[in-house]
């Protein structure tokens, strides 16, 4: 049969082979392209083959829908033909005709663009004869089923001791056994092993499934929501490649600085190796602790996400239940319209309450999750700067290296660990801005299918509408019964709604089909690429551990920077070419199933016509075609969104590269502003030495770390406050709405003319409004709150980064006022320590004027003894100030050798590759022109500055540790007199006989607040033999057993009269008396009077402190403050205190004082009435410290 035009043709010829048992028929197919030279390109040809009946044999086509196979190309150009064939074998029961029809069905398409053309029809009818036949044979299946059963048992029982060998071999040589020993050996990190690549690979691969998952399988009306919770997936596994990166390089810079110390002779090979096998134990240790920390806080916060969801959600529930009930009440004598439309509403309301809370509860459960994660994160990178400087510590106390060497690997550790930081900026930044293009790029993807989706839904429509305008365009225009064409016009409809439901099946079947071979190509590429990713930086770290070469640190972060900015390029590139692909699969399967869709339902027309003509309906009322108008609406809607989407795409691509551009500026000037800070705080320091000095730069370092902007955390505080601020601006229109106070509308909106007017209802304003029409008012009303929260989600977000900006940067200022604190306190130990040895060698020299006394009491001072032990002791100080004295010399030539050195490197031997360098920098080429000297001396600014401030802070460095190792000297004189006095106190003990408990109350008279144990050192160093066999009651002997031992009372005497209050002096007493009687006239002025009597208070200040203002005083002022304890007091010139209102200076002339005087308002007339009461008598504190001190027995 063949059905065509004069260009193009469609033919059907068949072959049937009678020879074989069952009839064998082979079908042929040619579309013909060859009829004209007019005849123009097709493309997208497909061919919808009927072969219900047949059961194909060999077969090159699909089966899409039941009964039918299609065969397609993508072209056919003009002048040539296209042929397919297959064969089939007809198994027919009964003599029966087996019809046949194959329809072409051609186009041109775009992405975003359609033109159907077809379809043309070849009609093939076979006559059939049965000739089945059948043949059972009982004894051959029985047969058959017995050696299938011993073919498995056979199968079974070689296989059960294979598994069992398999198994044993895997317990003696585990993964964990294999990864400890390359550790322990110093190898490669296990982590870079064949078998560990191609597994993290698979998995990273198969993540990837997911976004193929959501174009094939996923409803279009959750696309979105799947889209969002994979870039959030996204975001957290590309943190951890983030984190797994810094671990590996922290590996390989320790690894390479440890090898340059061996190479210089620093360092022996044993060492090295033994601080890289515990360097490597302890990351592995943490690592491990880590992770069981945070498995078990997930899994704390899941439950507590749980319990948190599930009761939010019954509250939910509740809420609805009672709504519903309340609505109940109010349908029982309503129309049944306004009782359907008030159901429609609430159910509309609540499934709307519902998304919303479970969006906010989602985002809030993101929050705290991320949280989490930057804890853990933060924790770790604190814990890699500190295993590393406590293994030198330990390093350094066994021997195995100096401290000066350890010192200056702290050093090019930090420097390395900061230039590290700066890398991972960078690659930060790229891998946040590959993410978000692959995110804009999904969602445009997404957008072309749902726009696919809205084509169909839109051309069925509205071909169901021009059906229905046509067959009621027939009922005025032709003479035809209603019933009939009411009948036809159901029968159309159903064939158009029998269409969609097979179009839609034949989406899902295709779709479900394609969807292996889509996620099989893509595991394939990503795995693979991965796999040569990881190869890549294995060579890389391989080349930092195993290279015998001095390794420049800078320029092997360089080649880190490069390699992984580049494979995160090159992963996000593929990643986005394959969605590409897959949405181009998608589309072209969609389109051809939309073309066979299409074709069906012209071919409803042309039926229903014939049927028309058939009841005598004019045939120029039937040529109105219906389908194609429809098809254009929707072809240039779609063309025009695709064009859309596409600007908005680029525009978005160009705005994510600007921002990348933006952080990078943003995150250098951040921790340039960090290091001028720590810099600036190092400067200030009147002396600092080297160990403090790398304390403060570990604690800089930690900041440092915790400064860079992370992925999920920012995103999830993004999403969670938006929510928030959604839900409080919608809770508190409602509040205001139902107060009747006018609607604050968000910031910009508040110009315009909002969209949803939220007016005081209509049912307090009209007293004749029913209770039901107000409750549907107030559901519309919450409602259109829900569709104007959408308008004002971008100013809202705005302001939620404002206010995340604005706590970064609180963030930031904490941390370096932490870092302050921290030097505050390095500087407070050193005071505290100097402060504690000052006291206790005063209370040893307190305590040897004691013992004199004791001696010469006794008279025991003048024998041949005590001017020996006064000879050694002279002796003894002559030895330590001949030590100091020298050591002094020492440090005064250093420091001569200091101010006159130009160069850091002449101080510390440095080598002399930096001067070379230097001097090629400062070198001039005579021969060159004028300008260009002058330009290359511009082009090297930056550098000499930055080479000059260098060298300024090292300078200033050098004069910090000078002034530091003059305050040890000092330091240790103190310590060397210290010690001698001691040991002359402990002679003196010997002499006069004294025992431990009398001189450990005494060390408590005299350091009251030194510990215990710090008193019984001292007690154990004057007298050894008799702190030994001391009980420990003796210990606490003392005054409260009426012990008096004459070297006790009076050192308790000499503290008593050096802390009692003796009084005032005859002319002291005379210029207070003076000055009281000057304020007396004063007061007793008639300009100071006032209507109201005002209260008033006296501040007396200094001459030269200026005059003070009391904001708010806490307590009675009076004129006592300076009279003696059995001097009279004066009235106080007030009851109570209160805030002063107006404030007088008034120089006292010849006191030499200024006084300022406090007006305030006057007290109600009960305050007397409140207040009564005996007033309490003021406590004089020197009298309060005389007592405690020396209690009137």
């Amino acid at each position: 049969m063949l059905q065509g035009g004069k260009k193009r043709s469609l033919a059907r010829h068949q072959k049937v082979d009678v020879a074989t048992e069952f009839p064998l028929v082979t079908f042929f197919l040619l579309i013909n392209n060859t009829g004209t030279p007019a005849a123009a390109d097709l493309s997208q040809l497909s061919i919808r083959d009927a072969v219900s009946g047949l059961t194909l044999v060999n077969n090159s086509g699909r089966l899409l829908e039941r009964g039918f196979q299609t065969f397609s190309t993508d072209s056919l150009s003009a002048g040539s033909q296209y042929l397919v064939n297959y064969t089939a074998v007809i198994k027919g029961y009964k003599n029966e005709l087996l019809a046949l029809p194959a329809y072409l069905t051609f186009s041109n398409t775009s992405q975003n663009d359609i033109n159907l053309l077809g379809p043309l029809v070849a009609n093939c009818t076979l006559r059939v004869t049965s000739t089945e036949k059948f043949y059972p044979n009982h004894s051959v299946h029985f047969a058959g089923f017995v050696g299938a059963f011993l073919l498995s048992a056979l199968v079974l029982c070689l296989a059960l001791p294979i598994i069992a060998r398999i198994r044993a071999v895997t317990r003696k040589n585990p993964l964990q056994q294999r990864k400890r020993k390359a550790v322990l050996s110093g190898d490669a990190d296990p982590e870079y092993g064949t078998c560990n690549i191609s597994e993290t690979a698979k998995e990273e691969a198969a993540f990837e499934d997911k976004m193929v998952d959501i174009m094939v399988l996923e409803d279009p009306q959750n696309m979105y929501q799947a889209l969002e919770n994979l870039d959030m997936s996204n975001l957290l596994r590309a943190a951890a490649s983030l984190e797994s990166s810094r671990v590996q390089i922290h590996k390989d810079l320790m690894a390479a600085l440890l090898r340059g110390l061996r190479l210089r002779g620093q360092v022996s090979a044993q060492a090295e190796r033994r601080l890289l096998s515990v360097l490597h134990g302890q990351l592995m240790g943490m690592e491990g602790k880590l992770k069981e920390e945070h498995v078990a806080r997930m899994a704390a916060l899941a439950a507590q996400c749980n319990m948190e969801t599930r009761q939010e959600m019954e509250a939910e529930h509740r809420r609805e239940a009672a709504e519903k009930d309340r609505a109940e009440l109010l349908f029982q004598h309503a129309d049944q319209q306004v009782v359907l439309e008030c159901s429609v509403l609430l159910d509309k309301l609540h499934k709307l309450d519902q998304k919303q809370l479970q969006r906010s509860l989602l985002a809030r459960h993101e929050e705290a999750s991320a949280q989490v994660q930057r804890q853990i994160v933060v924790r770790r990178r604190v814990e890699l700067h500190k295993i590393f400087t406590e293994e030198l510590e330990e390093a350094t106390r066994m021997g195995e290296m100096e401290r000066n060497v350890a010192n200056d690997l702290l050093h090019s550790y930090f420097t390395c660990q900061d230039q590290l930081e700066e890398v991972l900026d960078v690659f930060l930044a790229t891998q946040r801005s590959v993410l978000a293009e692959r995110h804009a790029q999904r969602q445009f993807l997404v957008h072309s299918l749902q726009s696919l989706k809205s084509l169909i839904c839109e051309v069925f429509a509205k071909t169901s509408g021009q059906v229905e305008s046509w067959f009621q365009e027939l009922k005025r225009e032709a003479a035809v019964a209603e019933d009939q064409l009411d009948l036809l016009l159901d029968k159309a409809q159903k064939e158009l709604v029998l269409v969609k439901q097979g179009l839609d099946e034949a989406l899902t079947r295709e779709r479900s089909g394609m969807h292996c071979g889509l996620v099989k190509k893509r595991r394939g590429l990503i795995s693979d690429k991965l796999q040569e990713h990881k190869q890549k930086q294995k060579e890389l770290s391989a080349l930092a551990r195993s290279c015998e070469e001095s390794l420049d640190p800078a320029h092997y972060l360089g080649c880190w920077q490069s390699l992984l900015t580049a494979q995160c390029l090159e992963l996000g590139e593929l990643i986005n070419n394959l969605d590409e692909e897959a949405a181009a699969d998608i589309r072209k399967v969609t389109m051809r199933v939309i073309h066979s869709a299409v074709a069906e339902v012209k071919g409803i027309q042309p039926a229903a016509a014939q049927a028309l003509l058939g009841l005598g309906v004019p045939r120029f009322l039937l040529q109105q075609e219906l389908v194609g108008g429809a098809l254009s609406e929707a072809q240039e809607r779609l063309h025009q969104e695709g064009k859309a989407a596409v600007r908005t795409l680029q525009s978005t691509r160009d705005a994510l590269q600007d921002r990348m551009e933006q952080e990078l500026q943003q995150q250098q000037a951040l921790r340039q502003r960090g290091r001028a800070f720590f810099h600036a705080l190092c400067a200030a320091q009147l002396t600092l030495s080297e160990e403090e000095f790398l304390r403060m730069k570990l604690e800089f370092q930690n900041c440092l770390s915790r400064m860079d902007r992370c992925l999920v955390l920012p995103r999830a505080l993004s999403r969670s406050r938006l929510q928030a601020f959604l839900s409080q601006w919608r809770k508190d229109t409602l509040e205001r709405s139902e107060r009747g106070l006018p609607v604050a509308a968000p910031e910009k909106q508040a110009e315009k003319k909002s969209k949803v007017r939220v007016p005081l209802p209509e049912g307090r304003q009209t007293e004749g409004l029913s209770d039901l029409l107000l409750f549907q008012k107030q559901t519309e009303e919450k409602i259109q709150l829900y569709e104007q929260e959408k308008e004002m989600e971008s100013a809202a977000m705005k302001k939620v980064q404002e206010e995340m900006r604005s706590e970064r940067e609180m963030e930031l200022r904490a941390q370096e006022e932490s870092l302050a604190v921290q030097t505050a306190a390095l500087h407070f130990q050193k005071a505290e320590k100097r402060g504690r040895a000052m006291e206790t060698y005063g209370a040893v020299l307190t305590l040897q004027n004691l013992l004199v006394e004791e001696l010469r009491a006794s008279g025991t001072l003048g024998g041949a003894e005590i001017p020996q032990s006064i000879h050694n002791h002279s002796l003894g100080l002559e030895e330590a100030e001949l030590v100091l004295q020298r050591e002094r010399a020492e440090w005064e030539a250093l420091s001569a050798a200091c101010s006159q050195t130009n160069t850091p490197g002449e101080l510390y031997d440095d080598d002399e590759e930096e001067e070379e360098e230097e001097g090629g920098m400062f070198h001039v080429n005579r021969d060159c022109r004028i300008a260009v000297s002058l330009q290359e001396a511009l082009d090297k600014r930056e550098q000499v500055i930055s080479i000059l401030t260098e060298r300024l802070r090292e300078e200033d460095m050098r004069h910090q540790v000078m002034e530091d190792l003059k305050d040890q000297l000092e330091f240790k004189r103190l310590h060397m007199h210290f010690d001698q006095d001691l040991e002359f106190a402990a002679d003196l003990v010997k002499h006069s006989q004294t025992s431990a408990g009398v001189l450990l109350e005494a060390l408590r008279l005299l350091l009251p607040t030194a510990p215990e144990s710090d008193l019984l050192s001292l007690v154990d160093a004057l007298c050894p033999k008799q702190t030994a066999a001391l009980p420990a009651n003796e210990r606490e002997k003392g005054w409260a057993e009426g012990t008096r031992n004459t070297l006790l009372v009076r050192l308790r005497e000499d503290i008593v009269s050096r802390n009692m209050w003796t009084g005032l002096l005859d002319s002291e007493k005379e210029r207070i008396g003076m000055k009281r009687q000057r304020l007396r006239r004063l007061f007793s002025d008639p300009h100071f009077e006032t209507p109201r009597s005002p209260q008033q208070i006296l501040v007396v200040e200094k001459s030269g402190a200026g005059p003070r203002v009391a904001e708010a005083p806490a307590c009675d002022l009076s004129l006592t403050a300076g009279t003696g304890p059995h001097e009279p007091q004066p009235e106080p010139l007030g009851d109570t205190c209160a805030t002063a209102t107006a404030t007088e200076v008034w120089d006292m002339a010849g006191m030499g004082e200024k006084v300022s005087i406090f007006r305030l308002p006057p007290e109600p007339q009960d305050s007397t009435v409140r207040t009564g009461g005996k007033r309490r008598k003021k406590r004089n504190f020197l009298n309060f410290k005389k007592g405690s001190v020396a209690p009137q027995d």
